[in-house]
């Protein structure tokens, strides 16, 4: 014996409004569950949507045996599958975020260009300085004399050593700028 249409439907309307008011009973709880093992609340809620969505596409033809586990049950397995997700997806970063910078063993061709191009000039620059200022700098920053060593191994004042440092980076400053 068959059951009519209308009987096999009356069982399925009041399935449905099971599932819709055991949904409603422990939305909060599920709600709470979630929120404690994600990031944000609003993601929670996203996936308690989910939750009552699974349970609505679920094809129960009999009651459940614990209609409360039933649901966990379908929380728990979406939380899985969003923790896989997250962990297969690469970070991102915003990029209004200043405090992280992209990391790169070398820097772009066009820094690396613009690099030799200012030593270029610096070298340059420090060819066409008087003899006693080029080597004044360059035991200054290249050596990390003191002045008053390099004054005395130019035979000068430690304040004439001083001006010497200053005058070949002025020099070497206003050829990168130009």
């Amino acid at each position: 014996m068959t059951p009519s249409r209308d009987a096999t439907h009356g069982r399925t309307r009041h399935m449905v409004d099971t599932l819709d008011r055991l949904f409603m009973e422990h939305s909060r709880e599920l709600v709470g569950y979630l929120a404690g093992k994600l990031d944000t609340p609003e993601l929670a809620a996203d996936l308690c949507q989910e939750v009552y969505l699974r349970l609505q596409r679920a094809r129960l033809t009999q009651p459940l045996a614990n209609p409360r586990a039933y649901l966990f049950r379908i929380a728990r397995n979406l939380l899985i599958d969003h923790q896989r997700q997250a962990r297969a997806r690469p970070e991102t970063i915003p990029l209004e975020d200043t405090t992280t910078g992209l990391a790169c063993a070398r820097p772009c061709p066009e820094a690396d260009v613009c690099q030799a191009q200012r030593l270029a000039c610096v070298r340059t620059c420090l060819r066409r300085q008087p003899r006693h200022v080029r080597q004044a700098l360059l035991w200054h920053r290249l050596e990390g004399l003191p002045q008053r060593e390099i004054a005395a191994r130019l035979g000068v004042s430690e304040r004439m050593a001083g001006r010497y440092i200053e005058q070949a980076l002025h020099a070497c400053r206003q050829a990168i700028d130009a």
